[in-house]
Formats: structure tokens, sequence, C-alpha cells
């Protein structure tokens, strides 16, 4: 499917203090979603990493990557559906837990 590109001025919704319960301890992060013009997630932004960290530059990379996905028809609780998950289905990564948080939203959660 061809990409829909977002309009220059879209609603979007920030998520703040989301937590990702990691084999180090506790990670929280903000997460902002992008909707395009028919209200439909198109986007997502990942923040409130340490600053200028390896974690913090692979977060927004793969959001650019799931945003791609999005804007290409693929809707985010399919996307949440195919990630890695723990014996108790928790997310088994941060991104996991932030598709997770985008997938509620487009349901409306």
């Amino acid at each position: 499917m061809t990409r829909a590109r977002l309009a220059k001025r879209r609603n979007n919704l920030t998520i703040e203090r989301i937590k990702f319960d990691g084999d180090g301890g506790d990670l929280f992060f903000t997460l902002t979603v992008g909707f395009d013009a028919a209200g439909k997630v198109g986007e997502i932004f990942i923040s409130g990493l340490k600053f200028g960290s390896t974690l913090d530059a692979l977060m927004a990379d793969a959001a650019v990557a799931i945003s791609r996905l999005l804007q290409s028809g693929t809707s985010a609780t399919e996307l949440a559906a195919s990630m890695g998950r723990l014996g108790d289905q928790r997310p088994a990564s941060l991104l996991g837990a932030a598709v997770d948080a985008a997938a509620e939203v487009e349901r409306g959660e």
C-alpha cells in the first residue's frame, strides 16, 4: 500500500509517564500519537528517555519506522498484536509498550 502523508498541522494526543517494566528497572517515557485527517492513528513519537542516549536514538528511529507502517495502512492494533510478549502477555520491549499504548488510543480506551 502507498504511504498516506499526514497534513502539516494535525491533531495529537500526548500520554505522559507510560511505564515499561524492564529487566533493569522501570523506564518511564512519553508517547505522542498523531492523527490523520480521518482521525486514525498515523504517527507516534517517543520521548522522555535520557536525551542523547543510545536508547533515546533507537526509540526515535523505531517511532519513525512504526509511523511509516501506520501511514501505509497497518493499524496500531495489528502492530501491537505482532510485538513480542512476555509469558504474562506484557510487552517484551519499550517499543512494544509504546505500540500497545497507541493501539489503546486507536480503540478509544
